[in-house]
């Protein structure tokens, strides 16, 4: 059964095991500690200050002693083959950061253009990879694919606004293959990022086209006996949000920049300061997620009768959950 629990204000921290294993297993606690940095959702080319809000990300990770930034996906809205200078300048912003730097593929990457392309952009190898930074493995999944006529293909051109919500945001099966594999390969505490939820939130039926990566998930902490996969974060549903299922903690990051109302009511919702959070994980069993608030600028959500306004925040919420690590022989 899918448990969501409540967001919490600043002065209690979430305090939630995703346990398959008893509680105790949390005592001896791992010196491997793995910090990172994240934003979801920045969306340049149609949010007017995404340099702005980027420059701050990286400001206030600048003094950290971080291994690693990634960001979620929509980062932009997709680029001609010919970037603009400001456009040029966006990317280059992110590229010559010196701490390591991963990306995730959103949808809107390939608004205007291949996979390839924006990849090229981004200087990405890969659509989807895993790597390790000391006691934990970290995956990076594309599930940017349409599914048209029983096969998976490419986001291109925009074409997923051709299609139903049935049809989009897919894990195609080569991938999940690969997926399988690489999980089974390591013994270590698992970190997967997506653009797209893998598990459900308020909106209804969100994640129904990857219950197959899923399913893949809770049987391998099953098989495991531990959380193996002990975490997700996601972002695209540009809301903040919490969730577990299968031993495994879901994290929504909300977006950097607003949430998308819809035409009849704006289009824009927009966040006053730019929303991102810094993730602290103990391979032994821990992960901390600082909170970052901002509010709605005029009209807001509820102004403008948006019918969902009370689910909406502006704000990335901190967290502290655990999870059942491997246990030491």
């Amino acid at each position: 059964m899918k448990q969501h629990y409540q967001t919490l204000t600043r002065r209690t921290l979430l305090q939630s095991g995703a346990g398959l294993l008893a509680t105790g297993a949390l005592a001896d606690v791992s010196p491997q500690v793995v910090r990172f940095g994240m934003l979801a959702d920045i969306h340049h080319n149609r949010m007017p200050d995404a340099q702005a809000r980027l420059e701050a990300f990286l400001e206030a990770a600048s003094p950290r002693q971080l291994d690693f930034l990634i960001q979620l996906g929509d980062f932009c809205d997709g680029y001609s083959p010919q970037l603009t200078s400001e456009q040029k300048r966006f990317v280059a912003t992110w590229q010559e950061i010196r701490t390591p730097r991963y990306n995730v593929l959103g949808n809107h990457e390939m608004d205007h253009g291949s996979k390839r392309q924006i990849m090229g952009v981004l200087e990405m190898p890969r659509n989807y990879y895993s790597f390790d930074v000391r006691g934990i493995h970290f995956v990076v999944l594309d599930c940017m694919h349409v599914l048209q006529e029983g096969k998976t293909i490419d986001y291109l051109e925009g074409n997923y606004f051709k299609h139903t919500e049935d049809e989009i945001n897919h894990v195609d099966p080569e991938q999940l293959e690969w997926l399988a594999g690489d999980l089974k390969s390591t013994n270590k505490p698992t970190i997967v990022f997506t653009h797209p939820c893998i598990n459900g939130f308020w909106y209804q039926g969100a994640e129904k086209t990857r219950a197959n990566v899923r399913g893949l998930f809770s049987q391998v902490n099953r098989e495991a006996g531990w959380n193996k996969v002990a975490a997700c974060f996601s972002g695209h549903h540009h809301v903040d949000d919490f969730s577990q299922f299968g031993g495994v903690n879901y994290f929504l990051v909300n977006s950097a920049s607003y949430f998308w109302v819809g035409e009849q009511y704006g289009s824009l919702a927009k966040y006053r300061d730019p929303l991102f959070t810094f993730v602290t994980i103990d391979a032994g069993g821990r992960i901390t997620l600082e909170g970052k608030e901002s509010v709605f600028l005029h009209p807001t959500p509820s102004e403008l009768h948006f019918p969902e306004a009370t689910h909406l925040t502006a704000s990335i919420e901190p967290r502290n959950v655990t999870f059942a690590p491997r246990l030491r022989p």
